[in-house]
């Protein structure tokens, strides 16, 4: 990255890079980057086609209002304990403008999402990284860490481990500053933590429409907490950070339970199927409660190269070359005809 004119926190900075977005429509079998495997409700492509007309020349609400009220009557809150953003990504970004000044720690578990430590660098806050053992459950040093930001990826990514309500209790009250559970992938998981809301004064909820909605080309995301903390992230937030037709989307896909379950229930299914026929190919296989495996390949069998040579395939899968997880891929639960050519592709290879 060229240097002569960045702010010296960016100095030698490694920007987070998301998985690679093949052109459409040319055979991919793309399991690299979270995605729903089924189609967005119905509702939800009608409400898009209504929103597209004359009114698109007009700004939408400043605060996604038809959305923050659904979303809020779903979760059984008021609507100023409502925040949208464009996508998860921004509400956590929108966390370290609000909570996390120049020089203040930021705190999280690790590994986790990787786009924590650069945002630690963009925001000049120093980067706190807690070591994880084994089952995925962050030690004592976490909880007691002072830092006036922290942030739990729960269930996390890219391990697919998750923490009960009682261990992220833990953390959120021993801690002076704001705790921030990202539960972008909760819906495939055994329960929320959005419960602990009405008892925590310093909580934040993330959620996202992109993974059991599956509308992650729309980028909507939402957070949930006490609406102090709430107007505070309200304050830093971009203007109008959500579109006319993301806010419709929003209103079609929360109010189309039965067919948010019918997505969780088929990645599910299929996420324990495929764990069981990997198994049965020597793959380590690691507890997933999100939409993806978290996978070693057998002994003498890299997982750089194993995912290379299912690229050439057209197979894409998500690989780690960094310890702790140098060698694991991450596999995003698809449909079983997804499953299946992948499953051949190991077997050829």
């Amino acid at each position: 990255m060229p240097e002569s004119f960045l702010k010296k926190a960016l100095r030698d900075f490694h920007p987070y890079v998301p998985g690679e977005q093949p052109p459409d429509g040319e055979g991919w079998v793309k399991l690299n980057t979270n995605e729903s495997p089924l189609p967005p409700s119905p509702r939800v492509l009608e409400a898009i086609r209504d929103a597209a007309n004359d009114e698109l020349r007009l700004y939408p609400s400043p605060t996604a209002a038809p959305a923050r009220h659904a979303i809020a009557a779903y979760h059984h809150v008021q609507p100023e304990q409502v925040a949208l953003g464009n996508g998860g990504d921004e509400l956590i970004e929108m966390s370290f403008r609000a909570f996390a000044g120049a020089g203040d720690r930021v705190a999280y578990p690790t590994p986790t999402y990787p786009l924590l430590e650069p945002l630690c660098r963009i925001h000049e806050a120093v980067s706190a990284p807690h070591a994880t053992g084994h089952e995925g459950v962050w030690a004592q040093d976490f909880v007691d860490d002072p830092a006036p930001l922290k942030f739990i990826v729960n269930p996390n990514s890219p391990t697919g481990t998750w923490a009960g309500s009682v261990a992220v209790e833990k953390v959120i009250e021993a801690s002076t500053g704001v705790v921030v559970v990202d539960e972008a992938y909760v819906d495939f998981a055994p329960m929320s933590c959005v419960g602990l809301i009405p008892r925590h004064q310093n909580m934040l909820v993330l959620r996202t429409l992109s993974k059991s909605y599956a509308l992650a080309g729309m980028r909507i995301g939402y957070a949930l907490g006490n609406p102090e903390l709430i107007a505070a992230l309200e304050a830093v937030k971009d203007s109008y950070n959500l579109d006319r037709i993301a806010i419709a989307a929003a209103v079609a896909a929360i109010e189309d339970d039965a067919h948010h379950r019918k997505i969780v229930e088929h990645v599910v299914s299929e996420r324990e199927w495929l764990g069981d026929r990997l198994r049965e190919q020597d793959f380590e296989v690691g507890p997933s409660a999100a939409n993806f495996l978290f996978v070693k390949p057998p002994a003498g069998r890299r997982g750089a190269a194993v995912a290379d040579a299912l690229r050439e395939r057209r197979i894409l899968v998500r690989r780690y070359d960094l310890d702790p997880i140098a060698g694991w891929l991450r596999i995003t639960i698809g449909t079983r005809d997804q499953h299946d050519r992948l499953l051949e592709a190991l077997k050829e290879m």
